[in-house]
């Protein structure tokens, strides 16, 4: 004790707690942010952050802000600027992050600096200081549906100005301006420290972004990097304006700047069908992808009293002549014979097993493996170029594009998944051995590759000797 205060006085007066539980002694009245008007009033407005950046600030004050998040927050009617002061550290914000925010006072621009394009106004919140002002993170509540129409786009239209491709962005378009490019992640990097040009550490992540017409890599430094984990490859799509661009080599490589907008997933047809496209390469390009649950009745199409026997000349007859977007399904019977095994090779190249994780491929000999971007654990499936090649009298299946359920995979090899991980080379060349040339039965499902729930493959679901 010193001076008539415990210690535990001392240091709450000296670093006074953040406002956890807030407790407004005004009435705040809540606006679209396009709504808003300069000056002195208590107001609240919720929109989505579509750009932020951390500004660190060293004091020796005891009660002084440690850094503030500058950062864009925008609704379907108009965008703000928002400082966001912090005592001990950064809140945990990322792009595309939805938060309400409740300020007594509106301003047009920050003093000493240029308005942000598209965002005239601003105000600036210390919640944990002070209890006139404070923040909601939506993290939980946020259903993905309010504030998600962008800026410029007319009640039920999908026109939006000034949208071009990725190519056109590439090849001059990055020059225009308010040019806006709707694009798809397709794999994410891990976060990196690198030595700046200046000496300083920062921190980037390297994301790779495609449309229909070509791709390319943008960098998120600092804080906004803790936006790439919230991410899907292949699923995640953003709509890019004033976008920033520096060459890399015969390219430009997309990165953030002080008036960049990114918003994430937006509502937009062109959006729904870059989502589609993205799934349907997904489809095409992973090198092992996992059962379809849900296509096809095969308990039905095992049980009926008329099954049909296909050749596989058949189905690439039926395959070609499927009108283009319409749902075709075939189920029936295959008759072939195993040409081709390839377990110890690729037993030694640690290749029995694969998935795909942060939109890159990934192989292993177990089941079960970490992803070396995101460090989570990706349940494997059995590489289907293990049997590499098929055949009847008609035709054959190349190399990986013939997918077998689990229990198929069992029946085929006599050992399930984790059986299978740990037999030794001489087992895996008697299995080999013994399946060459054999003559399988086999119940298969095959749907259109341009329907809903297409797959392009022959899909193998139950098999007999």
């Amino acid at each position: 004790m010193s001076g008539g205060f415990t210690d535990d006085e001392i240091n709450c007066a000296n670093d006074p707690p953040a406002n956890t539980a807030w407790n407004p002694q005004r009435e705040y009245e809540e606006y679209g942010i396009g709504n808003l008007n300069s000056g002195p009033q208590c107001v609240a407005f919720m929109g989505r952050i579509v750009n932020y950046f951390d500004q660190n600030k060293s004091s020796k004050g005891q009660n002084a802000a440690k850094g503030c998040v500058k950062m864009i927050v925008r609704d379907d009617t108009g965008a703000i600027s928002v400082k966001l002061w912090y005592a001990h550290k950064p809140y945990d914000i990322y792009l595309g992050l939805l938060v309400t925010i409740w300020t007594p006072h509106i301003s047009y621009g920050e003093r000493g600096s240029v308005s942000v394009t598209g965002a005239p106004l601003f105000t600036s919140i210390f919640p944990e200081r002070d209890r006139s002002c404070n923040i909601l993170l939506h993290e939980d509540s946020d259903q993905g549906v309010l504030c998600k129409r962008p800026l410029g786009l007319r009640q039920g239209s999908q026109a939006l100005s000034g949208l071009m491709t990725l190519k056109n962005f590439v090849e001059g378009g990055a020059d225009v301006s308010d040019g806006k490019m709707l694009v798809c992640v397709k794999s994410m990097g891990p976060k990196r420290t690198v030595t700046t040009k200046r000496g300083t550490l920062a921190t980037v992540a390297h994301v790779r972004v495609f449309d229909d017409t070509a791709e390319t890599t943008i960098s998120l430094w600092g804080f906004t990097s803790n936006s790439v984990s919230h991410w899907k490859a292949s699923q995640t799509i953003l709509l890019i304006t004033n976008a920033g661009h520096k060459p890399n080599g015969n390219s430009l490589e997309v990165c953030l700047s002080s008036e960049t907008w990114i918003d994430v997933d937006p509502e937009l047809t062109d959006a729904a069908w870059l989502r589609n496209y993205a799934a349907k390469l997904t489809r095409r390009e992973c090198a092992c992808p996992a059962f379809p649950d849900g296509v096809f009745d095969f308990e039905t199409a095992r049980d009926a009293q008329l099954r049909a026997l296909y050749t596989l000349a058949d189905l690439d007859e039926f395959a070609r002549a499927a009108p283009q977007g319409d749902i075709e399904k075939y189920m029936g019977f295959l008759s072939m014979v195993i040409m081709r095994v390839n377990l110890t090779s690729l037993m030694k190249r640690a290749m029995l097993f694969g998935g795909s994780c942060c939109g890159l491929p990934l192989y292993s000999n177990n089941p079960n493996e970490h992803c070396k971007q995101c460090a989570k654990e990706v349940c494997m499936n059995i590489n289907p170029r293990i049997i590499t090649q098929l055949s009847d009298e008609t035709g054959s299946t190349t190399s990986g594009k013939v997918t077998l359920s689990p229990q198929a995979w069992e029946q085929v090899l006599g050992v399930s998944a984790p059986e299978l991980s740990i037999l030794s080379v001489s087992d895996l060349e008697i299995i080999e051995q013994r399946l060459l040339f054999q003559r399988l039965t086999m119940l298969f499902g095959w749907a259109s590759e341009d329907s809903e729930t297409g797959f392009g493959r022959i899909c193998i679901w139950e098999v007999a000797f």
